[in-house]
């Protein structure tokens, strides 16, 4: 087994200058990616030749990639917490939060990596075509499993003139129309070490079947694309609100600062960000109220709450009690 660490994923092409090799054992590969918002691990298990199982995590914002998939690897990508940033052929995002699915090629991957709330925790489970198709079959005879046909079904492109995109999937569409799917990706996450790499094949194997009789136009056009030039504005929005927690930003002010429609700016930094933009300042003013009541225990509540743009000690109170689970004066005494 250890030969098929240092074989075929590992020795493509390298998975680059800023990725280092940390440990290693008979079954798994740890690899540490580092940039400079932070660093991920990658645990790599070849649970078959041709077929592999990495879980990424991942406390970072950004970092880019050199590693260059192999033209022969189909991959299912599968968010367990978090969020992460694609893009189409188009230069267009699109995100993947927690339970969300994206299955295909990956032949345009571009390298660049963005978290935009800073982790990521999911799982690939990936397939060099023709090595998986003969491993299959070798260890797992009578089961009617062909790759190629499954390649073919979520890498084929609607559009003639452009090669085929990734399949997406969100949770609750799956949860509504086949939520043993979700049963089967949750399920790995949590196997004990010593039945890990056989029940790795069967959960494998679950899913390709489930796979196979996937009706995949029930779930035509379900990402949400957001034009390059409109991200890279909400980011620039998400920045100040980051840099400024003392501020108090409006919609309406923030619309007219980066010359965004409002209603442009609610649904697109929801879809980035996951969370209303209201509720995402309240959280970003709350948590550094935290930070400094746990730092300093001379500071005073009210200081701390008009440092953070709160004038009204209740309404300070209120939404650090709806945040953090206490009232400030509890945190305080509690840190």
């Amino acid at each position: 087994m250890k030969d098929n660490l240092i074989s075929g994923v590992l020795q493509s092409k390298g998975f680059g200058s800023n990725v280092q090799s940390v440990a290693e054992n008979d079954n798994a590969h740890v690899l540490r990616i580092q940039s400079p918002t932070g660093e991920g691990y990658m645990t790599l298990y070849m649970v078959m030749k041709g077929v592999y199982v990495m879980f990424d995590e991942f406390h970072l914002e950004s970092c880019e990639s050199e590693f260059k998939n192999m033209e022969n690897v189909f991959c299912i990508d599968h968010c367990r917490q978090g969020r992460i940033e694609h893009e189409n052929l188009l230069g267009n995002k699109f995100y993947m939060e927690s339970g969300d699915l994206k299955i295909g090629r990956r032949i345009n991957h571009s390298g660049r990596i963005h978290m935009p709330n800073g982790y990521y925790y999911g799982m690939t489970i990936g397939f060099e075509i023709g090595e998986a198709e003969k491993s299959i079959r070798s260890e797992l005879p009578g089961i009617d499993i062909d790759i190629e046909t499954i390649v073919d079904k979520f890498s084929s492109s609607d559009k003639s003139d452009l090669p085929a995109e990734e399949y997406f999937i969100r949770r609750d569409s799956l949860l509504k129309k086949d939520e043993h799917i979700d049963h089967i990706l949750g399920e790995m996450y949590n196997i004990p070490n010593e039945i890990r790499m056989d029940l790795f094949k069967v959960k494998i194997m679950e899913l390709l079947l489930r796979l196979k009789m996937l009706d995949k136009s029930l779930y035509k056009d379900e990402r949400f694309y957001i034009p390059a030039g409109q991200a890279e504005k909400i980011k620039e929005v998400h920045k100040l609100i980051i840099d400024s927690p003392g501020k108090n930003y409006t919609v309406e002010v923030l619309s007219q600062t980066f010359g965004i429609p409002e209603s442009t700016l609610r649904k697109n930094f929801r879809e980035i960000y996951g969370s209303p933009i209201y509720k995402y300042i309240k959280k970003v003013k709350i948590n550094k109220a935290a930070e400094l009541l746990k730092s300093d225990s001379s500071l005073k509540v009210s200081d701390v709450a008009e440092s953070v743009g709160y004038d009204n000690p209740s309404k300070f109170a209120a939404a650090f009690k709806d945040v953090m689970g206490l009232t400030p004066l509890d945190f305080k005494q509690k840190k």
